[in-house]
């Protein structure tokens, strides 16, 4: 799902670069500040902020639900290079213009113009920024040089009218503020008005920001209902958000089907014996959306069913049926394990839908990411192998 978000790829294998996005190679634990923070899903992507060698971490940019950005820490292992969007390329070049790093920006107007859907653009707006630049420099030490850097700075306020209009909200914000700084280095030099409501773009810009941030972290993790919003504020603030554009309609396509396979549920719980199968459409429907509101509700009521194809109790019948070599102390052991601690990072699956391999990588992961020792994910294992015996078995009756 994530692999149709990708953009233009331009080289080969390429080292972690500070500001391009990297992708989580497997599930991890995002920490901050020495302690968990949030839980990483396999092909989530993130802002690389800064990458020590030394400790073998790599500090990322993280939203909080209640909108605060913090550097999170993963595994450098646990992370590779992913595909740079070329727009995400020029919403930094023209920031770079803003901040006055005019290299930079040139640096990085010059690589998002190798993707061939923003070579126009990218080009325009290197040729405008890199006049106004030099007609800048110019002007500086040539008062003659005044009325022509007046005019190029004047075609970039027109430019960032322009990208306002077209729903560029963040390129158009740091378009005009640059602007503004650049005509402030040259003394006694008219500066040509703004042509764009600033606080009106400068309030859009930090929504984009946050709701692009908040829908990406959502996509990653299923959080389907929440990615839905964030979306929509997102686009509402920027329309041309191309990222946002990309993303709506497979956000729709899974919970659309997510709903398909509510009804379904709800459908075959009204019928004699239909809690089964109930169940294994509610499992799908999770599987898709993690948020689905009507979805947990269900499962809910149908608590015990699912805790029967899930996590069933270690009874006597339980323990006869598995034939373990495990007492049912150590089984009961690992069951509290596997529901306590590796739901505080991951939902309970359907044991019937899994395989052992795969349900061994995937408490293989859950221990990782909740912290537990070698000895702790041995219990769960040896729980997780007797509980698919019996549930394959019908259950401990």
């Amino acid at each position: 799902m994530l692999s149709a978000l990708s953009g233009v790829s331009h080289g080969a294998a390429r080292a972690l670069v500070v500001g391009d996005p990297v992708r989580v190679t497997r599930s991890e634990m995002l920490l901050f500040q020495g302690k968990n923070l949030a839980g990483a899903a396999k092909g989530q992507e993130f802002t690389l902020l800064k990458h020590d060698p030394a400790k073998k971490q790599v500090f990322v940019s993280f939203m909080k639900d209640d909108g605060t950005l913090v550097a999170a820490t993963l595994p450098d292992e646990a992370v590779e290079p992913a595909v740079v969007r070329a727009t995400s390329v020029l919403v930094r070049g023209v920031e770079a213009f803003r901040d006055q790093r005019y290299d930079e920006a040139k640096r990085l107007l010059t690589r998002a113009a190798l993707d061939k859907q923003q070579a126009a653009l990218a080009g325009a707006l290197f040729t405008r920024v890199n006049g106004a630049f030099g007609s800048a420099s110019l002007a500086r030490t040539s008062p003659a040089a005044k009325q022509a850097a007046t005019t190029t700075l004047q075609t970039l306020r027109d430019t960032a009218e322009g990208l306002a209009k077209a729903g560029m909200t963040r390129l158009a914000l740091a378009l005009d503020e640059g602007t503004d700084r650049l005509g402030a280095q040259v003394p006694g030099l008219t500066i040509p008005p703004t042509k764009v409501d600033r606080a009106d773009l400068t309030k859009r810009a930090a929504i984009s920001q946050r709701e692009t941030m908040l829908a990406r972290q959502s996509f990653a993790l299923k959080q389907l209902v929440a990615a839905s919003k964030h979306v929509a504020a997102g686009l509402e603030a920027e329309p041309a958000h191309d990222e946002l554009k990309a993303m709506q309609p497979l956000v729709q396509k899974d919970l659309e089907e997510a709903d398909t396979l509510c009804k379904t549920a709800k459908k075959m719980q009204r019928q004699p014996n239909g809690a089964v199968h109930a169940l294994s459409a509610i499992d799908d429907g999770l599987k898709l959306c993690t948020d689905h509101t009507d979805l947990r509700e269900l499962r809910k009521t149908l608590a015990a069913a699912f805790e029967e194809k899930t996590s069933p109790q270690v009874t006597p019948a339980f323990v006869s049926i598995a034939k373990a070599g495990t007492s049912a102390p150590m089984l009961e052991e690992g069951r509290k394990l596997y529901t306590v601690r590796c739901t505080e990072c991951h939902d309970l699956e359907m044991l019937d839908g899994r395989t052992l391999t795969s349900l061994s990588g995937m408490v293989g992961s859950m221990s990782r990411r909740a912290g537990l020792s070698d000895a702790e994910k041995a219990r769960i294992l040896d729980y997780i192998a007797a509980a698919k015996t019996v549930v394959d078995a019908g259950g401990a009756k």
